[in-house]
């Protein structure tokens, strides 16, 4: 067989390969090595998955969908695998006019397949009819894995011939013989049902020839019936000639008819214009008698309404007399209770004097009293003064507790707001003398609540003072604790550029290895290791 040898493989999306990857296989690669989990197994699938692979277990996998990258924590997950495999077919291995082959096999996650050869679009039969018996399908003897080999030696014969015929060259033609037996196997069950279909013919013939006899009768009489429908139709004809005829006279009659019926109409016509001359000249002096009596039957009315105008304002004058005379005595009473009501209003204004003499004594008497009350108002302001001057002071001093120094302030502010209130309400006598000893009262108590705040104010210094010291002691805590890290850092640099050092004289490995990598052989480009990334 001619020369066939692959020469790149591209995969994107595939398994491992999330990324766009190419590989070059050129003369004289036969294998791939590598350690555990470097990926030389995907390799592999890959190469199957595009040469038609159907089974999710011969990948290594449960589903097909798995072929398709599944993501990272740090990466997506992909949603098509696709798989490029490149064949050398400059010596015509391949039944196809091309001298570079390459086969793809495209795969999305709703479980679509597409496959292409040459990027034409193509089915998986195409591609495996290409590769029949070059060796390179995916029951070809090119691709073996591990544990294959005793599979084949220690496995039944039949699997061996199959192997052996896959070599030789001989599967396309085997393929061929077994679709030529599918297809002969359906012809002759074709034919099979072809003979019943005449045997169940030939059980029909004798009632189709009863029916045949049935069908020329049928036709005989079909002729019959329409001979007979033709005469039938020409009597008819005959018929409707003679009704013609006779219609024709009756038409002739009847337009003589009308004729002599629209002179008598003309005559009508002309009487009926007489008679609506003379309808409209009635009419017209029936308008005129109409418009007279309506005149006079509104001067009537006209005289009936002043008529009952004047009734009316004679029934008003007398209920307006009626009226008056009742207005008259109610305002005599209303006189009577008046003059009693003066002489009681006499009698009031005399004890009203001498109330009002009575409570002018009284007045001045509370507003000597007053006077002592804001004497002692007056000397209680001046010790909240100087109490409010104390807390501004304080304020001065503690900058850190101003919200609690401008309570105590407003609650002095609201001191002078209530003494001037109370100075202005002295002016009424009724109840000042009350009210002003008991807002004095007030007044003390809120002095007593300005020295608690105060001292309130001084606690709290002292917790900041505490809590000033409980920060300082935390600052030099964490002053420690930097120094700790400052130290493990650089107990971690110089670990590192320790092992920085092993790397580069490759402590660890045989002592073969270091000389070959020491050497500087031209061409190596490390160990796999250093030529591997992986996912942290």
């Amino acid at each position: 067989m001619a020369g066939l040898y692959f020469k790149r493989v591209e995969m994107q999306g595939f398994k491992s390969f999330a990324d766009p990857a190419s590989i070059e296989f050129q003369d004289g690669i036969t294998c791939i090595v590598g350690p555990n989990g470097s990926g030389k197994s995907n390799i592999s699938d890959a190469l199957k998955w595009v040469l038609g692979e159907q089974s999710p277990r011969a990948l290594r996998g449960g589903k097909m969908e798995e072929v398709i990258f599944a993501g990272t924590a740090a990466r997506k997950p992909k949603g098509m695998a696709e798989v490029t495999l490149v064949m050398d077919n400059s010596e015509s291995g391949l039944p196809i006019d091309y001298s570079e082959v390459a086969l793809r096999r495209r795969m999305y996650r709703s479980g679509e397949s597409e496959y292409f050869i040459n990027n034409s679009r193509c089915r998986l039969r195409d591609i495996r009819e290409l590769i029949m018996d070059t060796g390179i399908g995916v029951d070809g003897y090119s691709i073996i894995s591990q544990g294959e080999i005793m599979e084949i030696v220690g496995g039944r014969p039949e699997s061996r011939r199959e192997l052996f015929e896959a070599a030789a060259g001989i599967v396309k033609y085997r393929a061929r013989k077994a679709e030529s037996e599918r297809k002969l196997g359906a012809a002759s069950v074709n034919l099979e049902r072809v003979e019943d279909i005449i045997g169940e013919v030939e059980s029909r013939l004798g009632g189709l020839r009863e029916d045949s006899e049935k069908a020329r009768e049928y036709l005989l009489l079909r002729d019959k019936y329409r001979e007979l429908e033709i005469n039938i139709t020409l009597k008819n004809i005959e018929v409707i000639k003679e009704k013609n005829e006779y219609i024709a006279e009756e038409l002739a009659e009847i337009s003589g008819r009308l004729d002599r019926l629209r002179e008598r109409r003309a005559a009508l016509d002309g009487e009926i214009g007489a008679e609506r001359v003379k309808n409209e000249a009635l009419e017209q002096e029936g308008n005129e008698i109409r418009d007279r009596l309506m005149a006079s039957a509104r001067e009537i009315s006209e005289i009936r309404g002043r008529a009952r105008l004047g009734e009316e304002k004679k029934l008003t004058l007398e209920k307006d007399k009626k009226r008056l005379s009742e207005e008259i005595a109610a305002l005599e009473v209303k006189i009577k209770k008046e003059e009693e009501n003066a002489a009681s209003l006499a009698e009031k204004r005399t004890r009203a004097a001498a109330e009002l003499v009575r409570l002018n004594d009284e007045l001045a008497e509370k507003l000597e009293r007053a006077g002592g009350f804001a004497g002692a108002l007056n000397a209680k302001t001046r010790k909240i003064d100087g109490m409010k001057d104390s807390l501004y002071d304080f304020q001065r001093e503690r900058a850190s507790k101003e919200s609690e120094a401008a309570g105590a302030a407003g609650f002095g502010e609201t001191l002078e707001r209530r003494r001037k209130q109370i100075l202005e309400e002295k002016d009424s006598a009724g109840r000042a003398g009350a009210e002003i000893a008991d807002k004095l009262k007030a007044a003390a108590g809120r002095g007593e609540s300005l020295e608690e705040a105060l001292a309130s104010l001084e606690e709290k210094k002292n917790e900041a003072e505490a809590g000033y010291l409980e920060y300082k002691k935390r600052a030099e805590a964490l002053g420690k604790e930097h120094e700790s890290a400052r130290m493990l850092f650089e107990r971690l640099l110089a670990r590192k550029k320790t092992i920085e050092e092993m790397e580069s004289n490759y402590e660890g490995y045989s002592f073969g290895v270091r000389s070959v990598m020491r050497a500087g052989i031209p061409g190596l480009h490390g160990v796999v290791a250093d030529l591997m990334e992986a996912p942290a």
